[in-house]
């Protein structure tokens, strides 16, 4: 297996040298071949630029003729520029003197300042791009210039007196100005000539080519860009302030060439396809020759073992399930009845390890069908809501009695109707939670439900976090064996077989799912699980529940577990309501809290003192949370400061992004002061931490207890079917406190007329950044009062922004982005305001 293994690896490694090699080759083919066209298509242009001057030199000879009869005969002016328009039609001739007075065709010294040049005895070609070409020569009388003679050539003959495009059938060759103005276009150039021009990729190309003439008398450049393969080209015509400028494709110079390399692409291609079969033969061939006959009946033996073993534990676990049903049953039959209280108690102590015996045998029965190729997936349609509920109620009771903080996330937006095998996934999810209340002897165990949409297939996610002992490295390849039980001498009181994540494991691959392990030994793990499921409906969950009213969140009628006098908290988000909802929720727990309503704020305060924990709000006009991070951690004095990320957007790998940003942990907003709480007990410094003082403001019951259906602190009535605030709701995301909520409603309608005015400043002024992030401020704060209505039509905005500032989108894309904005957000505002009325005429909750 060894000699394999080896074989394997130096084949694979032979082809990728041999790969690497023709990428090389390849590479440096190309470059030759386009260096050499460069130096021959610089050598053609060369002589085009001869060409070009020889063009003007034939116009401009028979002007020098007639200046020489001139300088004799000066009487014979008329007679000279009526013989010129004779001999060239397409010029206009004519004559002017140092008083500017003209003959002939009537000319402006303004029109060509390179005209006066000829007064001092040189031939002057000029160029306006109103009036034409001049072509002049001075008339001498003696040693002194007396006279200019010149004709004029209109822009609309320039292209079929001047143009090159007779050169080849390939080449296209422009006159310019010294500006860059087009003085002869070559034939047939039209507005896509233009466009080609202005390409990034060729302006580029004769950039470089204007750099090379600065060394050399002609230049090209090979580009390749959106516009194909091209070599451009270039050279100054003498004596003028004219430059020559044209391209020509690629394959007209390299085509002849190319053959060579494709020749070599073919022989190398065919070298490593030849290379891979024989090393394909010779692998099998040694495989042949070690699958002995020995070998083959050893597997054999091995195969058929193994399935006497699944066999055998299939009927033991059958026989098993029998008598234990039986003492289960009698049992139960047991505690029905009136008992003595020490009765009842070992009544209660036989149920307790029948539960786990049945689970153990379970766990047995499922892995032997496994192992033994019964277990079948049975997809239904289900809905997801079902599922979680029946899990939740079943684990609950299990952090409940640990003492644990039973919590559950779910992505309201997730569609609620799927297609899969149901209760596999219950029992990958129970597995999963079980593992970790198991191995958590106290704090939380949290289950995140998020996912992605693929076409009519979700890509559901499932994270469970957990506070418990963690996984040391050195055990996290073992995680997944059967009957393995990592670190036994620490965990040599925890019950159980070892096979639940075993079979969690399998149970994925049988389903096309996967599982990965992030751990810290000491601090806690998380397990997250990826299961794709066929979408039944797309009908989003909405905010998951257990009785299908509230939030499923901790019990928000019990005080805070902790206070911390000596702890200093930071709050930074530019939404006062925000502020004030975070610093509301703290007061039971005796923090010292400081509100900045922008990073620079909250730099000035990490400056002025320092702080144990920073809550840091994402998205922030200006310097938003991430850009404030990484500069607080320029800071001095801040290692053992704690960042937590406050954001609106918890979508699927939030944690991810911010703990790659350098953030300790994110909560998303709304949050409920259980959670806030939570945070700063996981991250405030121990030794600041105290239990409330019996009676007094933080007096509670035990720290940690398993998450529970809130309970509001005062009866309210439900809202009126078309009333537009949920109350109930609201209560959640403040604690249940009806004095916090009257403020945060109050403070709501108070910014109202503040933030309307800002949005509609930043639609009219195209202010999109600041769109997005006032909407997405609006989104957050709508949730916090109860308002569902409004907080769906503010994140459908805020995802419209999003997409019209991508950097990817097409321009259909961001223009129909920003019809959706414009069409909207008149009817959002006018929503805004109906809820801020709603919520000035309620009521006060008590």
């Amino acid at each position: 297996m060894n000699n394999r293994k080896k074989m394997v690896l130096t084949i694979m490694m032979t082809l990728l040298l041999i790969f690497l090699s023709g990428i090389f080759i390849q590479q440096r083919i190309v470059n030759m071949l386009n260096k050499a066209a460069e130096l021959s298509v610089a050598r053609q242009t060369e002589d085009i630029s001869l060409l070009a001057g020889e063009r003007f030199h034939r116009f401009i000879t028979p002007l020098q003729t007639a200046a020489y009869h001139l300088s004799t005969h000066e009487q014979e002016k008329e007679a000279v520029l009526q013989m010129l328009t004779q001999q060239n039609p397409q010029g206009q001739a004519g004559l002017i003197d140092f008083q500017h007075h003209t003959t002939g065709r009537s000319l402006s010294t303004a029109s060509f300042p390179r005209l006066q040049m000829a007064f001092h005895g040189n031939n002057v070609i000029d160029y306006n791009p109103d009036i034409g070409i001049l072509l002049a020569t001075p008339v001498f009388y003696g040693d002194n210039v007396r006279y200019v003679l010149y004709q004029v050539y209109p822009p609309e003959m320039l292209p079929k007196l001047f143009a090159l495009s007779d050169y080849d059938a390939f080449t296209h060759v422009i006159i310019q100005y010294h500006d860059g103005t087009l003085a002869v276009p070559y034939e047939n150039y039209t507005s896509n000539d233009t466009r080609f021009w202005a390409d990034d990729t060729i302006q580029a190309g004769m950039q470089e080519v204007h750099e090379r003439l600065k060394r050399n008398k002609a230049a090209a450049v090979y580009t390749e860009g959106a516009e194909g393969k091209f070599f451009v080209f270039g050279a100054d015509l003498p004596q003028t302030d004219f430059s020559m400028i044209g391209y020509m494709p690629w394959s007209a110079v390299a085509g002849q060439i190319t053959s060579i390399y494709q020749r070599v692409f073919f022989l190398f291609s065919l070298m490593l396809i030849l290379f891979a079969c024989l090393s394909i033969y010779l692998l099998m061939a040694q495989t042949s020759v070690a699958e002995t006959e020995e070998l083959r009946k050893a597997r054999a033996e091995a195969d058929a073992a193994n399935q006497a073993k699944s066999q055998f534990l299939a009927n033991m676990s059958h026989e098993i399930r029998t008598p234990l049903n039986a003492i289960s049953g009698m049992n139960e039959m047991i505690l029905r009845q009136k008992i003595p209280g020490e009765v009842r108690q070992y009544a209660s102590n036989i149920k307790s390890a029948t539960a786990a015996l049945l689970t153990i045998i379970n766990e047995i029965l499922d892995f032997s069908k496994i192992e033994s190729g019964h277990m079948e997936i049975v997809p239904t349609d289900y809905q997801l809501t079902t599922v979680l509920r029946e899990v939740c109620t079943l684990v609950g009771l299990r952090a409940q009695a640990k003492n644990l903080q039973f919590k559950i996330h779910v992505d309201p937006y997730l569609p609620n109707y799927l297609h899969g095998d149901a209760g596999r996934l219950r029992q990958i999810l129970i597995n999963l939670l079980n593992n970790a209340i198991k191995y958590t002897p106290n704090g939380s165990v949290t289950l995140d439900i998020s996912g992605h949409r693929s076409e009519s297939t979700l890509h559901l996610h499932a994270a469970v976090t957990d506070t418990g002992i963690g996984i040391r490295e050195e055990d996290k390849n073992r995680l997944f064996l059967v009957f393995e039980r990592l670190d036994i001498e620490r965990n040599r009181k925890i019950e159980g077989t070892g096979l639940g994540l075993a079979i969690t494991h399998r149970l994925l691959t049988m389903m096309n799912g996967t599982i990965k392990v992030d751990s810290t030994y000491g601090e806690g793990s998380v397990f997250t699980i990826e299961l794709p499921q066929g979408i039944s409906s797309f009908d989003p969950i909405g905010v998951f529940n257990l009785d299908n009213q509230l939030v499923f969140e901790a019990d928000l009628d019990k005080p805070a577990s902790f206070i911390a006098p000596s702890a200093r908290v930071l709050i930074v988000d530019d939404n006062d309501m925000n502020c004030f909802v975070a610093s509301s929720l703290l007061k039971d727990t005796q923090v010292q809290t400081v509100i900045a309503h922008s990073g620079t704020e909250a730099l000035d305060a990490l400056q002025k003192q320092p702080f144990h924990v920073v809550l840091l709000d994402h998205m922030m006009p200006g310097m938003d949370g991430v850009e404030t991070l990484h500069k607080a951690k320029e800071l001095p004095n801040i290692s053992n400061t704690r960042f937590i990320a406050l954001t609106a957007t918890a979508i699927s790998g939030s944690r991810e992004k911010f703990l790659a940003e350098g953030f300790d942990n994110y909560l998303s907003k709304p949050m409920t002061g259980a959670e806030l709480a939570a945070m700063l007990e996981r991250y405030l410094p121990a030794e600041l931490l105290q239990k409330p003082i019996a009676g007094g403001a933080a007096a509670a019951k035990p720290a940690a207890a398993p998450t529970t259906q809130a309970k509001p602190a005062a009866p309210v009535e439900p809202p009126a079917a078309e009333a537009l605030i949920d109350q109930k709701l609201g209560l959640q995301y403040c604690n249940d406190m009806p004095a916090l909520y009257n403020n945060v409603l109050a403070l709501f309608c108070k910014q109202s007329d503040g933030n309307i005015a800002k949005l509609d400043d930043d639609l009219t002024t195209g202010n999109w950044k600041d769109y997005r992030i006032n909407i997405h401020a609006l989104k957050s704060t709508a949730l916090t009062i109860g308002c569902r209505s409004l907080n769906k039509q503010a994140k459908e905005l805020e995802q419209a922004v999003k997409d019209y500032l991508a950097d990817d989108a097409a321009p259909e894309q961001k223009q129909q982005a920003l019809n959706y904005i414009q069409e909207h957000h008149a009817d959002t505002m006018e929503l805004y305001r109906q809820v801020v009325a709603e919520g000035s005429q309620q009521q006060p909750t008590t």
